[in-house]
């Protein structure tokens, strides 16, 4: 009887015991945060048992469909035969990324918007490119950043349907693998963080960067447009994370793979009915181009003058900038003012008379732009000495657009895009006061112990050491 009882009680605790993983299960089926933390995971439903005692949100399991008439391409993506530099561990992951559909919603702190404000994109069905249906509304979907916009384009053009990826030949195996691996990489980089504060990325979000870096490459030699996907994504994060202003090499690349496809705006539209998100990419390199060459001081536009007309003034309203004070950005950046004094005076006036026109975030940003762009009209017009004048003029936008970064809530969906001010304006600072609202500013820029712009307050220390400020 003892004897039987024992081996009852081995029964039920065996039964009792959470249902678990089999050992030398793939890792394919884990949770989100198992994945990310580099921990095997229970898969119990619906918080597996390891996020439930690390007291960590279970970021949820991938969902899987099998596309109907699906076309050969996407099987050929899968099979080790059709991508010979692919092992059979990478073609199984790109099979099961380009049949996922939407992950679970995003939870927690992300790197653009702290755990109290919970905003993220619009979700939107996967649409055939060039179809009637709505693309992702970027001024609506881009609160203050370009990562989680891009995150749901990469996800929209994997969860296209058969019939959409056959009628699409731009979306070849290259192409498909470069915007999983992509998406994947965003993802991470919005999930998660380094495990040191001293670290620029955990191992698996470079892992995840290399692979997205290697499709890119992949996708490159084929001269596939979905290439430029790529390029913008990584130029984006040259933005955040690299020397502040100095990402022209992204560009160099993006525009000579545009120009391989299309050289004009007609040709441009045509192209953007088949690779999903090409226009808007188009525009926000455009704009890095034009703040790229003011913060650089230099006039070496890439870009030319039918590119910046792609800009509209829903794109405007999204990054808090007035239509004009960009031209006049372009007319720095082209070279135009420097070759006119007088006729630079009279712009940066008018800039100077368009201040405090309202009080809403939108006006405080633009506000603090028209400032930049007194600062950087008259600190390149001419080349000549600084008069007295100019330099009091300076002075005054320098410190009328401290004030206003000063006065705007750093949960302003604008607050990210006034780097240029901040910038134009800490490299001109003439007080303690002023560096102290800028190195505010960065230091908000990159909260909840994320990367964003740190060679910008690096630059801005370095020119205060040298007048004393610091």
């Amino acid at each position: 009887m003892g004897m039987a009882s024992n081996t009852n009680d081995g029964v039920l605790q065996q039964r009792n015991r959470p249902v678990g993983k089999p050992r030398g299960m793939r890792r394919d089926r884990d949770c989100r945060s198992c994945k990310l933390r580099n921990v095997k995971c229970d898969l119990n439903r619906p918080s597996c048992g390891e996020c439930v005692a690390a007291g960590v949100p279970c970021g949820g399991y991938p969902q899987r469909v099998i596309w109907v008439g699906a076309s050969s391409s996407v099987k050929e993506a899968s099979s080790p035969t059709s991508a010979p530099s692919s092992t059979p561990a990478r073609s199984t992951r790109l099979a099961r990324s380009q049949s996922a559909v939407s992950r679970s919603s995003d939870s927690g702190q992300t790197p653009d918007r702290g755990a109290s404000d919970s905003w993220s994109p619009p979700d939107r069905p996967g649409s055939s490119p060039g179809d009637d249906a709505s693309p992702i509304s970027w001024s609506e979907a881009d609160q203050n950043s370009f990562i989680k916009p891009l995150a749901t384009l990469c996800q929209q053009i994997i969860s296209l349907d058969g019939d959409a990826l056959r009628s699409n030949h731009y979306l070849s195996v290259e192409a498909l693998r470069l915007i999983s691996r992509l998406r994947d990489f965003v993802q991470a980089r919005i999930d998660g963080h380094p495990a040191r504060a001293d670290m620029w990325e955990s191992e698996s979000l470079a892992r995840y960067r290399l692979d997205a870096l290697m499709s890119l490459k992949d996708a490159l030699k084929a001269t596939n447009p979905f290439a430029f996907i790529g390029i913008a994504a990584f130029a984006f994060f040259e933005v955040c994370d690299s020397g502040f202003g100095d990402w022209q090499r992204h560009l160099y690349g993006a525009k000579s793979l545009l120009d391989f496809h299309c050289k004009s705006r007609a040709e441009l539209d045509n192209l953007s009915r088949s690779v999903t998100g090409l226009g808007e990419m188009v525009v926000r390199l455009v704009w890095f181009d034009t703040c790229g060459s003011i913060i650089r001081g230099t006039t070496d536009l890439i870009f030319e003058d039918w590119h910046r007309e792609l800009l509209t003034d829903s794109f405007f309203r999204t990054v808090g900038c007035a239509a004009e004070t960009f031209e006049l950005f372009t007319k720095v950046a082209s070279g135009e003012v420097a070759s006119s004094p007088t006729n630079s005076a009279f712009l940066a006036i008018k800039q100077l008379l368009s201040l405090g026109q309202g009080t809403s975030d939108w006006d405080r940003s633009a506000d603090a732009y028209r400032c930049a762009a007194v600062i950087a009209v008259l600190t390149r017009a001419g080349g000549e000495p600084v008069t007295l004048s100019t330099q009091s003029t300076i002075s005054k936008a320098v410190d009328r657009a401290c004030q206003i970064i000063a006065a705007s809530p750093s949960s302003s969906q604008f607050y990210i895009h006034m780097a240029v001010p901040a910038y134009l304006a800490g490299m001109n600072a003439t007080s303690t006061q002023q560096c102290d609202v800028v190195r505010s500013y960065w230091h908000n820029c990159s909260h909840a112990g994320v990367r964003r712009y740190p060679d910008g307050l690096a630059r801005c220390e370095e020119r205060w050491k040298l007048k004393g400020l610091a």
